[in-house]
């Protein structure tokens, strides 16, 4: 059905592209904006890593955060480019702040706190619109994002080839329990972090190794990239099998298999297809190296993602929270909650009689607005998602597969939210910040004046 549709929709896109984009030379300073803010992110990440520097923990988890905002200020020029996505975000954003004015809603600080942190969230939309993105910029976004995360991968690898070797200091944990792996030696070990501060993030390093490195693989943006972009990818996958996070393994899976798809449907026949081979070779030949070390518990884990149908899978897992949010949350709160209900929101700025459980994306905007800022927030992602699918089309552009890339992981991204929170995290910015970059280096549509 998603081939079907972008076929369909394949000769329109092309015919207003090959008209109206035009690739910015790659000098200028407004990529600069950009750049700052992908420094500041990874920066904050390594700073949770330092033992001395965990009182100021919440300080540093919002520095990225934060940064979005100050950027809403501070970026000049206005916004331009305006099309469906924007105004379909604008439409979410509109919805989430009448939440705040909802008498169901939290203490006043976690209302307050919960919109900012949404807007925060969604504001690359508005910020980078504003930018004269110059060619060039999605790849070297994505590159840095990639060395980052392939370090992560690396040091995941260690962590668990090295138990007790290379963890970062784990000063918040309280329960560890869940947190364990045993390996093939018999030892147990907390799952390895990666360049995170949590048990098991890790299994995200590799995801985004993985995915990146395809686009290393796939556009060769430097001398020996296909070497270094299929290390990376077997070091993603050596590092999600081995951290046992089932989601971000099947989130992988997912970006793979759309990333095949839109290289196909754009006439790269012989990438995808070559593609396809070096993931399948890969995903295998490193399921048996990793097996080696992480043992029976890891191929538990990884199997009983096949062992029965995926429907059923789900509903063991994550399903039955989202069953609970259309059987209970649903009648009670047809037009939300309010805001301030749910996650570390509510944990650090909450009380806890007022708190409301939310465990996945879509129960947190059920419980905020309601069912129409499900639907409003739903279309604005699934028009971004659109878009860079658009971009993916165009032919013999590299910035077209770097779009693919961005299509799969953002396609990822929004089948995560039935089992994670994303738009209530940095991963969230994340999405509106690599996509509004694709809008903006590769516009579609004429710009505005």
């Amino acid at each position: 059905m998603v081939e079907s549709a972008l076929r369909t929709q394949r000769p329109s896109a092309l015919g207003r592209a090959e008209r109206t984009t035009s690739l910015r030379p790659a000098s200028g300073g407004s990529a600069v904006w950009v750049y700052t803010y992908v420094v500041v992110q990874l920066l904050s990440q390594l700073a949770l890593l330092v033992e001395s520097l965990a009182g100021a923990r919440v300080f540093i988890r919002s520095a990225a955060l934060g940064t979005s905002l100050l950027f809403l200020v501070l970026a000049p020029g206005r916004t331009r480019n305006w099309g469906i996505e924007r105004a379909l975000w604008l439409g979410a954003l509109v919805i989430e702040t009448l939440a705040m004015f909802n008498p169901l809603g939290g203490s006043a600080l976690s209302v307050i706190a919960h919109w900012s942190f949404n807007l925060a969230v969604m504001a690359p939309l508005l910020w980078v619109g504003r930018l004269d993105i110059p060619r060039g910029t999605v790849a070297r976004v994505l590159l840095l994002l990639w060395g980052f995360h392939t370090l992560g991968s690396i040091l995941g690898v260690l962590q668990v080839y090295f138990p007790g070797q290379f963890e970062p200091s784990f000063t918040s944990l309280t329960e560890r329990g869940h947190l364990m792996i045993q390996l093939s030696s018999g030892e147990w070990m907390l799952r390895p972090a990666g360049l995170t501060d949590t048990p098991g993030g890790a299994g995200m390093n590799g995801l985004y190794a993985a995915l990146f490195g395809s686009g290393v693989v796939l556009v060769r943006p430097f001398r020996f990239a296909r070497a270094a972009g299929s290390i990376s990818i077997c070091l993603g996958l050596m590092c999600i099998y081995l951290s046992q996070v089932r989601s971000a393994l099947v989130m992988l899976i997912v970006c793979f298999i759309v990333l095949t798809l839109l290289l196909s449907i754009s006439g790269r026949a012989t990438r995808a297809t070559t593609f396809a081979l070096l993931v399948g070779i890969a995903a295998l030949g490193v399921f048996y190296l990793a097996l080696r070390v992480g043992g029976q518990m890891m191929s538990t884990r990884v199997s009983s993602l096949v062992a029965t149908d995926p429907g059923t899978v789900y509903y063991a897992n994550r399903g039955r929270m989202l069953e609970y949010t259309f059987s209970e949350l649903l009648p009670r709160y047809p037009l939300g909650a309010g805001l301030g209900h749910w996650g570390m929101i509510n944990a650090y700025f909450g009380a806890p009689e007022q708190e409301i459980g939310a465990e996945i994306q879509i129960a947190g905007w059920l419980l905020d607005g309601g069912l129409p800022l499900v639907f409003a927030y739903m279309a604005a992602v699934l028009a971004a998602i659109l878009y860079t699918c658009r971009v993916s089309l165009l032919p013999g552009h590299d910035e077209a597969i770097w779009a693919s890339v961005i299509a799969a992981y953002s396609v990822g991204a929004l089948a995560l939210c039935f089992s994670y929170p994303l738009f209530m995290s940095s991963a969230g910015l994340e999405f509106w910040l690599v996509n509004a970059l694709v809008m903006q280096e590769v516009p579609l549509r004429p710009r505005a004046s």
